[in-house]
């Protein structure tokens, strides 16, 4: 089948020229190594730093203990909820024996039909009700901190008696009485909040890689 042809006068971006998008290029690079510079000094602070230290500690501890990890987000989210599903499953820095972590929204199948039959803010927990058991830990990721449905697994969560872990932006500060661990970005830059999201993911999955290295040695 050929593929549709593309009409100049309505396509998104209609209009631009070669040198518009080098300039938006560089203007993007150089604003996102300028939230960088700001988020890093800010990540470095010892309270929030304390408060990922903490929450993974406590992650690290469930696993050793044989629990699960569930991982859920939207969007964006959902793509660093399965990432960060795979480095503990495969690995991360280090081969060792897998670790036992469920991405919410990895299956398709699963999502559309609970979503139409149960409705859309219940996704998340009906996967939490399906494998999540007392112990083991919800890992829940959104930008906002509103959405419904990562709100609604939270609690569901909670009450099953899982440790729950929220990373968030700036706007979900709300959620501190709702979780075990409450992990504010200082942003409200999407595209900043969920890098943080995934290098603090990696750095719990790395942490659990030199574990592993070390006792075996």
């Amino acid at each position: 089948m050929a593929s549709p042809e593309v009409n100049p006068d309505t396509h998104p971006l209609h209009g631009t020229t070669p040198g518009d998008a080098t300039a938006a290029v560089h203007r993007q690079l150089a604003d996102g190594i300028n939230d960088w510079a700001e988020l890093a000094r800010a990540l470095a602070d010892p309270e929030l730093a304390d408060a990922v230290r903490t929450a993974g500690e406590e992650l690290i501890a469930a696993l050793v203990a044989g629990r699960t990890l569930l991982v859920a987000g939207n969007g964006g989210s959902a793509a660093i909820a399965s990432h960060v599903a795979a480095e503990f499953i495969g690995k991360c820095i280090h081969d060792r024996d897998p670790l036992p972590a469920i991405n919410l929204a990895e299956s398709l199948s699963s999502i559309t039909a609970v979503g139409n039959d149960y409705g859309y803010d219940k996704v998340f927990t009906r996967g939490v009700a399906a494998h999540g058991q007392e112990g083991d830990v919800l890992l829940a990721m959104s930008t906002s901190g509103t959405s419904p449905n990562v709100v609604a697994a939270l609690a569901e969560a909670r009450r099953r008696g899982l440790l729950t872990i929220a990373m968030v932006g700036e706007g979900g500060a709300h959620l501190a009485e709702s979780v075990d661990h409450l992990l504010v970005v200082p942003s409200r830059s999407t595209p900043r909040i969920q890098e943080v999201h995934m290098l603090w993911a990696h750095v719990w999955c790395e942490a659990v890689d030199v574990l592993s290295r070390d006792a075996s040695v």
